[in-house]
């Protein structure tokens, strides 16, 4: 990461580079990556359009609140896990809660027969992404065949099956779970129109689509692998920067016991909204380490971008981590202030300024899903543990030191926290 940002070297103005014989174009200033969304826009045809739109209404905001049982119990699930006094890798017990919250907001389940997968499935998306940002990065291994011959690429491959197998299972479970309720002459309430419902029902005849087998698995494997990998990586910043801040934490258990007094309920629909200040904290610490740190798109044709000819066939990449650090929009970027986010304070701020979810209509179509997952997650566990931190870090600029990615950030070494019960642990 400190190697690419060298490059930037701080500069905002749109950069080149290459890979092998591979051109690469890189954008940090916010008006420029609002113009490539507007060159997006325009781009991307019908089929893609059709796609989108097929996929859309399983995450529109009646679907997501039907799901909020599910975030609440598998938060509480994380808070069971938590080794308490001891020095933890939160990474696992986190990768675990997200993976059972996509398990189980796709088929009507308690998703427990899943779990022996769950572990196994976990370790090969992290190999996997760490392999694409292998290749990416080396044209010696943009050759399947090759990759296949290294450690990396032999343990992938053996562990695959097992995530396959999941994808497999859920969409096998979801098939069942519609052909009962038909033949019950029921039909699933509206609000369980989730996305593997729509998938294995088929986009219908109207978005002129033909969706096949494969094309049902690869969605179902595009969005866990999509959705546990961010929003693991946003949790693990959470956790890990909340332990160095003690005093924002305090400030965010207040909030809490004013939302929840000495209960030791779950978290509910209604209580989202009043948890502002978290809201504040959890977009402060994203914009500062966001999970995806760099997106990149395609050039399929020679296209003008910012005043320059970008070739066909090159790429164009938007380096998030910087434009959120650009002192041009933030005033000391550098700095953890959580009320940036105040509504007084975003309402003349660059639309493209702060995009943790990319921009445009190539955005995270399960933005609302990961930001309704996670301050469920964080509203648990810190009614329940005071987080606090080990020595490997004593402040933000060494996490930023030390972070990396494979396609989403990460810290080096692992996010090593210890929990701190407060009390009465959420029941």
């Amino acid at each position: 990461m400190k190697t690419i940002l060298r490059l930037v070297d701080g500069r905002s103005e749109m950069r080149r580079g290459a890979i092998f014989n591979h051109l690469i174009v890189g954008l940090q200033d916010p008006a420029d990556i609002e113009e490539l969304t507007r060159w997006v826009r325009k781009a991307y045809g019908a089929e893609w359009k059709a796609h989108r739109k097929w996929l859309a209404p399983g995450f529109n905001q009646h679907v997501l609140n039907s799901f909020m049982n599910v975030f609440s119990e598998e938060a509480k699930g994380f808070v069971d896990r938590v080794e308490v006094g001891i020095t933890v890798d939160v990474l696992d017990n986190l990768r675990k809660t997200v993976m059972k919250d996509f398990v189980r907001t796709s088929v009507a389940a308690d998703g427990s027969q899943f779990d022996d997968e769950l572990l196994d499935s976990g370790e090969f998306l992290d190999l996997f992404f760490r392999s694409v940002n292998a290749r990416s990065f080396n044209p010696l291994l943009w050759s399947y065949f090759i990759f296949a011959l290294t450690p990396l690429g032999k343990k992938m491959n053996k562990m695959k099956s097992t995530f396959e197998s999941l994808c497999r299972r859920v969409v096998t479970a979801k098939k069942m779970e519609l052909k009962s309720s038909d033949k019950c002459d029921f039909k699933l309430e509206q609000s369980r129109n989730t996305l593997m419902d729509i998938l294995v029902r088929g986009p219908g005849a109207g978005l002129g689509m033909q969706v096949t087998e494969q094309d049902i698995m690869d969605e179902c494997k595009t969005f866990l692998a999509a959705n546990v990998e961010t929003t693991v990586s946003a949790l693990c910043w959470m956790f890990k920067v909340l332990s160095l801040k003690q005093e924002v934490q305090e400030k965010v258990h207040a909030e809490l016991v004013s939302v929840f007094g000495d209960s030791d309920r779950l978290v509910t629909l209604e209580d989202l909204p009043k948890l502002k200040y978290l809201d504040c904290v959890m977009k402060e610490i994203m914009r500062l380490f966001p999970p995806v740190p760099f997106i990149v798109r395609q050039c399929h044709e020679e296209t003008k971008l910012c005043g320059h000819t970008i070739p066909a066939g090159s790429s164009v990449g938007i380096n998030i981590f910087a434009a959120h650090r650009d002192a041009k929009h933030w005033d000391k970027p550098e700095v953890f202030d959580p009320d940036r986010f105040l509504p007084e304070n975003c309402k003349d701020r660059h639309p493209c300024a702060y995009i943790p979810f990319s921009t445009g209509p190539r955005n995270c179509i399960g933005r609302k899903y990961a930001m309704m997952n996670m301050t469920t997650i964080l509203a648990t566990a810190l009614r329940a543990y005071k987080v606090l931190p080990v020595d490997d870090h004593k402040d933000l600029q060494s996490l930023a030191d030390n972070m990396t990615f494979a396609l989403s950030s990460h810290l080096v070494g692992g996010v090593r926290v210890k929990f701190q019960a407060r009390g009465a642990v959420v029941a």
